[in-house]
């Protein structure tokens, strides 16, 4: 018989104790989160991101954020926000002598957002990878929203009408409302896309994308496991947006994810590539079987065209619209003040009809070709430092953005613009990866 007794009980595991290190480290973690998740409410929910209520909260950030920044005792020497400030200080100049104005108000609000942009890059310490964890939380909230709503219309309930009688006062797109944590529309072209928390479905899948792009360059800190799952999620999450736009650029998303799988045989590293190239041309055969894809791109091309309608606010003929303004004014634009920015076409009344389609020529449109090509090499910069020494990713991943620029004018809003700052144009010292302990190399699942 085994001999009973205290020794033959095996000891229970004792609870590994947190260190007031660790306890900090997870503080800090959730802190960044909630500031992520204000900034994304910040540049597309329609209850914080609305031309009314953004003209209030964001200079009341801008003070409350400052006053943060100011108030932390180690200063951050990495961060400059005087460059882009006195940048667009003279952009603004220089149209104001030319035109003989200078939209005051207007002009407050384009330093208060550049304002909160800075200020959050400085307070949020890990930038990349919260933006990551927050994406992947709106992600997983938008699908329970989405497949709900699609699982109820099944059997007949109308659950996101239902919602209806909860929407809140913002601005969104005609037949559409919003409920803070999800946006819905009753047009049948939307009805059955998956908007999140943002104004439409297409700023959705473009903040995916970032994500998407984000996390192939941060593949290295994650285990196989957590990079696939997060992947998956994402990537599921997008197909889920039905954004022509953003099926484009999942496209080069896919050969991002092959390109990023740094193995140290050449056979080992051709496998990735190979696999994301077959998964691509499947994808393609995909997307070109959608019954919503080529009706939309005819419309667009027959509306710009023929410039019928709102043509202006449609991709292609925004695009159209804006040329006519880049070429006139190509190196400090045209201003953010209606009166100026229409300058060529008075008799469109106010920018809803303006530069809303196409975010890229928008930008170029009121500022001038060099402040978009400082942009985008800022941000170029900003994922360059995520890979030292490999600048196809850099470079892929920066493309995948500029597709989704043609969407929509993310440009107008805090996260965009704070590329401007996170990026370190001091050199390349400045971009090599802190050095972390062994244990801390990849993520948990």
């Amino acid at each position: 018989m085994p001999e009973s007794g205290p020794s033959s009980v095996a000891p229970r595991p004792r609870r590994r104790k947190v260190t007031p290190k660790e306890r900090s480290r997870r503080k800090r973690e959730l802190r960044d989160f909630w500031l992520m998740l204000l900034l994304l409410a910040l540049s597309g929910n329609p209850v914080f991101a609305s031309p009314e209520p953004n003209r209030i909260l964001v200079p009341i950030l801008a003070v409350i954020l400052g006053a943060r920044v100011l108030a932390r005792r180690k200063r951050s020497k990495k961060y400059r926000m005087v460059p882009v400030m006195a940048f667009f200080a003279f952009l603004v100049a220089v149209q104001a002598v030319h035109f003989m104005s200078l939209p005051l108000f207007t002009l407050v609000g384009l330093f208060c957002r550049l304002a909160v942009a800075y200020e959050l890059v400085v307070l949020i310490s890990n930038f990349a990878g919260t933006y990551i964890r927050a994406m992947l939380a709106l992600a997983i909230l938008s699908m329970v929203f989405f497949f709900t709503n699609l699982a109820g219309a099944a059997v007949g309930l109308d659950i996101a009408g239902a919602t209806q009688r909860f929407a809140l006062p913002a601005a969104t797109n005609t037949g559409s409302w919003t409920i803070l944590v999800h946006s819905f529309s009753e047009d049948p072209l939307d009805a059955t896309r998956n908007a999140g928390m943002f104004w439409e479905p297409g700023a959705f899948a473009g903040y995916l994308c970032l994500a998407l792009v984000f996390l192939c360059l941060l593949r290295q800190r994650f285990s196989k496991r957590a990079f696939y799952m997060r992947f998956a999620i994402l990537s599921g999450c997008l197909l889920t947006t039905q954004s022509t736009m953003g099926y484009v650029a999942f496209a080069l998303i896919i050969l991002l994810a092959g390109l990023s799988a740094r193995q140290v045989k050449l056979r080992a590293k051709a496998g990735p590539i190979v696999a994301a190239a077959s998964v691509l041309v499947a994808f393609a055969v995909l997307f070109a079987n959608q019954s919503f894809m080529l009706p939309k791109i005819e419309q667009s091309v027959l509306q710009s065209t023929t410039q019928y309608g709102s043509w202006q606010a449609d991709r292609l003929g925004s695009l159209i619209f804006d040329f006519n303004y880049i070429s006139a004014r190509p190196l400090t634009g045209w201003g953010i003040s209606d009166d100026t920015r229409l300058a060529l076409d008075p008799d469109l009344g106010g920018a809803a009809l303006t530069g809303r389609g196409n975010g890229m020529s928008d930008f170029a449109a009121k500022f001038g070709i060099p402040a978009l090509l400082l942009w985008i090499y800022c941000f170029y910069r900003v994922l360059l430092a995520r890979v030292p020494g490999r600048a196809i990713l850099a470079v892929t991943g920066t493309l995948v953005i500029l597709i989704m620029l043609n969407d929509e004018c993310f440009l107008n809003y805090p996260l965009f613009l704070s590329f401007f700052f996170l990026a370190n144009l001091r050199g390349a010292r400045s971009f090599r990866p802190l050095r972390q302990p062994a244990a801390l190399q990849t993520c948990p699942d």
